[in-house]
């Protein structure tokens, strides 16, 4: 059995990687859990998650990766980035492709935690641009869901325009979630992931190279059993 824990930004990436990820990856003998950033610690011993500050994130990654019997990724979102963020002052927004822009930050994630020894089993993964650029993969699904039609091409004309899901910019009225809440359909995070299942991670996958190219790594870990 190969364990993978999940450091995720949200309560969304969480249930994603709960209700989604973890069913698929169990068919090649991963078994996944999310936890989410530590964002606050209370004195009952109970705490707050979310969030991508990277002091927070630092903290809540150590103990993950001093598991030395499982893998280690995350699930955090390029857009919205602090300036701390390792990598993140070294790429410039609008400059390069953006899948080499977020592979660059990943690369200092990797350095910044640690010994070669200490991440070995690391694999940081950060969404292009975000995490909600996955439903633009299925803009008929997203329709059908919420009962709107007209929604599936407004979302194919935003596609269209950034070649592909993944390349919905940064702009802070034009970044996924933003576009998906403006679309007057009542959009909201947690309770949407559900309409992920109904695209199916193939679409996904087929739509968006960077989850696609995580996703395939994690597939194969079930053979370092």
């Amino acid at each position: 059995m190969t364990r993978l824990l999940v450091l995720a930004e949200g309560d969304s990436e969480e249930l994603f990687v709960q209700n989604i990820l973890s069913p698929h990856l169990e068919n090649f003998g991963v078994y996944a859990r999310a936890t989410g950033v530590i964002s606050k610690r209370l004195a009952s011993g109970g705490k707050f998650t979310g969030g991508n500050l990277w002091s927070n994130v630092q903290l809540s990654l150590r103990p993950l990766l001093a598991d030395s019997d499982a893998w280690v990724t995350t699930l955090l979102d390029f857009y919205g980035l602090p300036a701390d963020f390792p990598g993140v002052s070294g790429v410039s927004v609008g400059h390069g492709a953006a899948r080499d822009r977020v592979q660059a930050v990943e690369c200092a994630l990797l350095e910044a935690m640690g010994d070669r020894e200490t991440t070995r089993r690391f694999i940081p993964f950060i969404a292009l641009h975000e995490f909600e650029a996955w439903y633009f993969a299925g803009p008929y699904k997203v329709a059908d869901y919420f009962g709107q039609v007209e929604i599936s091409a407004m979302m194919e004309r935003a596609i269209q325009d950034a070649d592909g899901p993944e390349n919905i910019n940064h702009g802070k009225q034009t970044h996924p979630s933003k576009r998906l809440e403006s679309y007057g359909m009542g959009f909201r995070k947690t309770s949407a992931v559900t309409v992920l299942k109904d695209i199916g991670l193939d679409a996904i996958r087929a739509a968006c190279p960077h989850f696609n190219g995580w996703l395939t790594g994690l597939e194969k870990l079930g053979s370092d059993r």
